[in-house]
């Protein structure tokens, strides 16, 4: 049977053996975990280069904001159809109402109307009279509205101005692929709303991330957006009918909508 002394003889190298492979292998755990980090935060655009200026209005970026803005001040007295459409309804609505009155009166003038019959007529006048009272200012104003929308589309360089814009809203997406691009092919330090906005890269398949990246800078440069914490900025409102701030507001709703994608699939993962 061996002695103590035996036994320690033959285990201490191989304890010195283990201690030498623990060591190893920690170290070699120390450099991974040091890759994943430094791979997170590029991923997540916490690279370790300069922060980009994603939102500067310089190079191509510049002569399509520029555009891009006069579009929106030709538009601002510009209807969106659906607007249009409804003030019309109203003005016809109204019209409708005093036909409907000119009518009941006609026949009442005519002096051919059975006695039962005027008094449902009478009554009828006098409720349609109501009704147009009620509803003229509105009316009213909705016709001034719809005057303003003509003149206003038939200025020349109001459709020049808005032709411009369409054209430049589409290079101005291109022009925010490209920044991008560069950006993350740099391991640039992405602004805070961006990695607020979007978080890391999902994989396999970063395509639905990266169109709503491109979505996400092209709203910010054609509108303005300049918030350091909030992708969109303040959400706009389409109360006014106006072409331009409908257009807007539907944007806002898309890339709004994209980003809540996104983040229900980081939660998921």
């Amino acid at each position: 049977m061996p002695t103590e002394k035996e036994r320690l003889d033959v285990a201490e190298p191989q304890v010195a053996l283990l201690i030498s492979h623990v060591g190893q292998l920690a170290a070699e755990l120390e450099r991974v975990s040091s890759r994943l980090t430094v791979l997170e935060r590029r991923l997540s655009g916490a690279g370790d280069g300069p922060l980009a200026d994603l939102d500067a209005v310089t190079g191509e970026v510049a002569p399509l904001v520029e555009a891009l803005r006069r579009a929106w001040d030709a538009e601002q007295e510009i209807l969106a159809d659906p607007a249009r459409v409804e003030l019309k309804q109203e003005v016809l609505e109204y019209e409708g109402l005093k036909a409907r009155r000119d009518d009941a009166r006609s026949r009442l003038d005519s002096g051919r109307v059975p006695r039962f019959e005027r008094d449902a007529l009478s009554h009828e006048v006098r409720q349609v009279e109501w009704l147009i009272h009620a509803n003229a200012a509105s009316a009213q104003r909705a016709a001034k509205r719809l005057e303003a929308d003509e003149d206003a589309a038939a200025e020349e360089w109001r459709t020049e101005a808005v032709f411009a814009g369409d054209k430049a809203r589409g290079e101005i997406k291109d022009a925010a692929a490209r920044r991008i691009s560069d950006a993350l092919g740099q391991y640039a330090r992405m602004p805070v709303w961006f990695r607020v906005g979007l978080g890391e890269i999902p994989t396999p398949d970063p395509s639905f991330w990266l169109e709503s990246a491109i979505a996400v800078l092209a709203y910010r440069l054609e509108y303005g957006v300049t918030d350091a914490v909030s992708p969109l900025g303040a959400a706009p409102s389409a109360s006014s009918g106006c072409q331009n701030w409908v257009r807007r507001t539907n944007v806002h709703a898309d890339v709004t909508d994209r980003l809540t994608t996104l983040a229900a699939t980081f939660h998921l993962q």
